[in-house]
C-alpha cells in the first residue's frame, strides 16, 4: 500500500516526539528543552490543516500549545542567554570574573523559569493532552482526503501568504541594522520556513535549497538576537550595588557584542537576495497550479486502486463458487456409493 504524508501523520510524529521528550523536560535537560519546543511549534503550524480529518481536534489545541510553547520558551531563552555568557568568558577573559557572577545569577533564574515549567505542565495535563491527541488522530488511510483534500489548497495559500508576509518584513528590514526590525523578520522567516517543511514533506512544490537557505538566516538573526538582548541588559547589571560586576567589564563585553552584531549582519545582508528571491518565487506561482499536477496524479492512482479493489470484491463470490464445486462434487458421488 502506497502511505502519502499529511499534516496529520505530521502532527501524529510531532506529537510522539514531543511525548517521547517529556521526562528529559521535567529533569530540567537542556536538549530536551530544545526539541519539545521545537516539536510544539511545528504542532502548531500543523494544526490548522488537520481539521478534514478530525474537527474536534481544532477545539483549543492551539491556544493550549501556545501557553506550552511560551513555558517551554522562557526556559530555552534562559538556556541560550547563559550559553552566550560562557561564550563570552571564554572570547573576552578580561571580564571573565563579571561574568561569572552574570552567569550564576542567570542560572538561578533558569531554575525558577524551570520550576514554572513544570507546574505549568502539571496545570495543562499535558502528558494526558499529547496521549488524547494521538488517540483522537489515530491514522485512518482516507484515499480522497489524503490525497486530494483541502487541505493541500489550504497548505499552497499559507505558504504564499507566509511568503508574501517574510518578503515585506525582509524589505522593511533594508540594508540598515535596526534590532526590532531585525527580530521581526527572523520571526517572518521561521514562520514561512515551518510552512515550507510542511509543504515539502507533504508533496507540495518548493523553491530547491529554500529550507536549507531560510534556516541559515533564521539561525544568523537568532544568534544577532540574543546578543542584541545582552547588549540592552548588560548596562543595568553593573550598577553600583551590585557587588563582583564591573563597569569596565561589562563595556568591555558589550563592545565585543557589538562588533559581533555588526558582522552578523553583514552575513545577513549578503544572504538578502537570495531571500527576496525565495519569496518571490513562491508568490509567483499560484497556489492552485502548484498543487493540481499533484493532486491530479495522486488522486488518478487512488481512483485506480479503488476501482480495482472494487472489481476483486465483486469476483470474490464467484470465485468462491468455483472452489467451492469440485469439494461438493467427490462427496456426492461417495454418499451415493454408499446407499
Amino acid at each position: 500500500m502506497v502511505h502519502f504524508v499529511t499534516p496529520l501523520t505530521i502532527l501524529q510524529s510531532q506529537t510522539d516526539i514531543l511525548l517521547n521528550r517529556l521526562p528529559s523536560v521535567l529533569d530540567g535537560d537542556i536538549e530536551g528543552v530544545h526539541d519539545a519546543r521545537v516539536a510544539t511549534r511545528r504542532i502548531r503550524a500543523v494544526l490548522p490543516l488537520t481539521h478534514e480529518w478530525h474537527r474536534r481536534l481544532a477545539d483549543d489545541l492551539p491556544a493550549r500549545f501556545k501557553r506550552i510553547g511560551r513555558a517551554l520558551g522562557k526556559v530555552r531563552d534562559a538556556d541560550v542567554r547563559i550559553g552566550l555568557l560562557s561564550y563570552i568568558e571564554a572570547h573576552v577573559p578580561f571580564a571573565a570574573p563579571s561574568l561569572v557572577v552574570l552567569r550564576q545569577e542567570r542560572e538561578r533564574g533558569r531554575l525558577k523559569a524551570m520550576r514554572k515549567l513544570i507546574k505549568r505542565f502539571e496545570r495543562l495535563s499535558v502528558e494526558h493532552l499529547l496521549r488524547d491527541v494521538e488517540r483522537r488522530s489515530a491514522y485512518r488511510f482516507q484515499p480522497w482526503t489524503t490525497v486530494a483534500g483541502s487541505w493541500r489548497r489550504e497548505l499552497a495559500h499559507v505558504v504564499a501568504e507566509r511568503a508574501r508576509a517574510a518578503r515585506e518584513t525582509i524589505e522593511h528590514m533594508t540594508g540598515v541594522y535596526f534590532p526590532n526590525r531585525a527580530h521581526t523578520t527572523r520571526i517572518g522567516l521561521k514562520k514561512f520556513r515551518y510552512a515550507l517543511e510542511i509543504a515539502g514533506a507533504t508533496g507540495v512544490d518548493t523553491v530547491d535549497g529554500s529550507i536549507r537557505d531560510l534556516k541559515k538566516a533564521q539561525d544568523i538573526l537568532g544568534d544577532l538576537h540574543d546578543r542584541q538582548v545582552l547588549i540592552d541588559t548588560l548596562p543595568a547589571a553593573a550598577a553600583p550595588e551590585d557587588a563582583g560586576i564591573s563597569r569596565d567589564h561589562i563595556r568591555a563585553v558589550v563592545d565585543a557584542l557589538d562588533a559581533e552584531c555588526h558582522e552578523l549582519h553583514r552575513q545577513y545582508v549578503s544572504r538578502r537576495s537570495r531571500l527576496l528571491a525565495i519569496c518571490r518565487e513562491i508568490e509567483d506561482t499560484p497556489p492552485v497550479r502548484r498543487t493540481a499536477a499533484i493532486a491530479t496524479v495522486t488522486a488518478s492512482v487512488v481512483a485506480v486502486s479503488s476501482a480495482a479493489y472494487t472489481l476483486r470484491r465483486l469476483a470474490r463470490p464467484r470465485a468462491l463458487k468455483a472452489d467451492l464445486a469440485p469439494r461438493q462434487l467427490p462427496s456426492a458421488r461417495v454418499g451415493r456409493a454408499a446407499s
